[in-house]
C-alpha cells in the first residue's frame, strides 16, 4: 500500500464550505473529491479509497465522531481531519484516533498545516502495520522453528515436557520460573475444588505451560526497554496460540493444548482467544487464570513494582465474577489461609 497522500475527501453539509476546501486541496497537487454527509461519504470511500478525510462534526443525521468511528473501523489506514465550529461537541469517548482538528473559521495556512498533519499520520500508521507484519512473521517462524527442535529432541530420546522446559529456561527463565509456580498453585486450588487424579496431572501441565507461547515471540518485544504499543501487544497476546499450537504438536503435551488455550480467557467474557464465558472455559483454564494474576501481581515487573499479597487479593476480589471465576477465587483463598 503506497503511503503517498494522493486524494482528500471533504465531508460537509455547507456547499461553500466543501468548494473552497476543494479548491485549497487542488492548489495543492491533490485530488479533491466531497460528501455532504457521512452516509454519503461511506460510500465514497466504499467505491474509492481516499487516503485523507477533512470531516464536518456538525452535520444533519449521522455526524462526524460517528463519521469517524465508522473510518477507523472499515479505512484504519485513511487519516481523519475533523472541523467544526463548536469544540464543546467533541466527545472523548466517541473520538477516534484523528490527525488533526480544525477550529472554523480557519485560514488556507492552517488546513495546509493539517494536510501534512494527515501525511505524517497515514505514513506512521502504515509503517506500523508493516512492523506489525513482520513481528507476526517471526512468531510464525519461532513457532514453527520450536515445534521442529522438540520433535528433534523427542527423536533423540528426550522427554518431551523437559525438554522443553529447558528450551525455555534458556531464553525466558522467568516465565519458566512463573510456570513453575503458577502450577504448584494450581494443584493446591484444585484439590481445594476437590479434583483429583488425572484431572490434577492435566491441570499441572497446562499451568505449568500456560506461559510457553512467549518462548516464540520476537526478541524485540521481549527486550523492548520502553513499553508495548497496542499493536505490539496484540502480538504478544497471540503466544496464547503459539504455546497451544506447539504442545498440540508433541505426543506427551497435546491434551493440555486445549486447556493452555484457555487459560486467558475472562469468566464474565472479553478474554482471548476465543472469547469464551461461564463454564465454557475449561475448569483448568479458569484455575489457571487465578493463579497466574496473583503470582503476575506479586512479582516484580518491569514497568511496575510488585503488589503485596493483600493488594493483589484486593484485586482479585473485584475482578471476581467478571475476569475469574468467584468458586476458584474462593478456593485460592483458602489455599492462602485467608479465607
Amino acid at each position: 500500500m503506497s503511503i503517498a497522500l494522493n486524494s482528500v475527501l471533504i465531508v460537509d453539509d455547507e456547499p461553500a464550505v466543501r468548494d473552497i476546501i476543494s479548491r485549497w486541496v487542488t492548489s495543492l497537487g491533490l485530488n479533491a473529491r466531497t460528501a455532504a454527509s457521512a452516509d454519503e461519504a461511506l460510500a465514497a470511500l466504499r467505491a474509492e479509497q481516499c487516503e485523507l478525510a477533512v470531516i464536518d462534526i456538525l452535520m444533519p443525521g449521522r455526524d462526524g465522531l460517528w463519521l469517524a468511528g465508522e473510518l477507523q473501523r472499515e479505512h484504519p489506514h485513511t487519516a481523519v481531519v475533523l472541523a467544526t465550529a463548536y469544540t464543546s461537541l467533541l466527545d472523548g469517548d466517541r473520538t477516534a484516533p484523528i490527525a488533526d482538528l480544525l477550529v472554523k473559521p480557519f485560514a488556507r495556512e492552517r488546513f495546509v498545516l493539517a494536510v501534512d498533519r494527515g501525511r505524517q499520520w497515514r505514513k506512521e500508521t502504515l509503517e506500523d502495520v508493516g512492523w506489525h507484519e513482520r513481528l507476526a512473521l517471526e512468531l510464525r517462524e519461532r513457532t514453527d522453528a520450536i515445534r521442529a527442535e522438540l520433535e528433534r529432541r523427542a527423536s533423540a530420546g528426550a522427554s518431551e515436557p523437559e525438554a522443553l522446559a529447558a528450551m525455555a529456561l534458556a531464553r525466558t527463565p522467568e516465565e519458566m520460573a512463573h510456570g513453575e509456580r503458577v502450577s504448584r498453585y494450581a494443584v493446591s486450588v484444585a484439590r481445594e475444588l476437590g479434583l483429583c487424579g488425572e484431572v490434577i496431572d492435566r491441570l499441572a501441565l497446562a499451568a505449568r505451560f500456560h506461559d510457553i507461547g512467549k518462548l516464540a515471540l520476537p526478541e524485540s518485544l521481549l527486550s523492548k526497554p520502553s513499553p508495548l504499543t497496542r499493536g505490539e501487544e496484540g502480538i504478544v497476546r497471540r503466544h496464547v496460540e503459539a504455546g497451544a499450537e506447539i504442545l498440540a504438536s508433541s505426543s506427551a503435551l497435546h491434551d493440555v493444548a486445549p486447556l493452555v488455550l484457555a487459560t486467558h480467557e475472562w469468566f464474565g467474557g472479553g478474554g482471548y482467544p476465543r472469547q469464551l464465558a461461564g463454564e465454557a472455559i475449561p475448569a483448568a483454564g479458569r484455575v489457571v487464570a487465578v493463579v497466574d494474576a496473583y503470582d503476575a501481581m506479586t512479582q516484580e515487573r518491569r514497568y511496575r513494582g510488585r503488589l503485596d499479597s493483600a493488594e493483589a487479593i484486593t484485586e482479585l476480589l473485584r475482578c471476581s465474577g467478571t475476569q475469574f471465576d468467584p468458586d476458584v477465587v474462593n478456593a485460592f483463598l483458602a489455599v492462602l489461609g485467608t479465607h
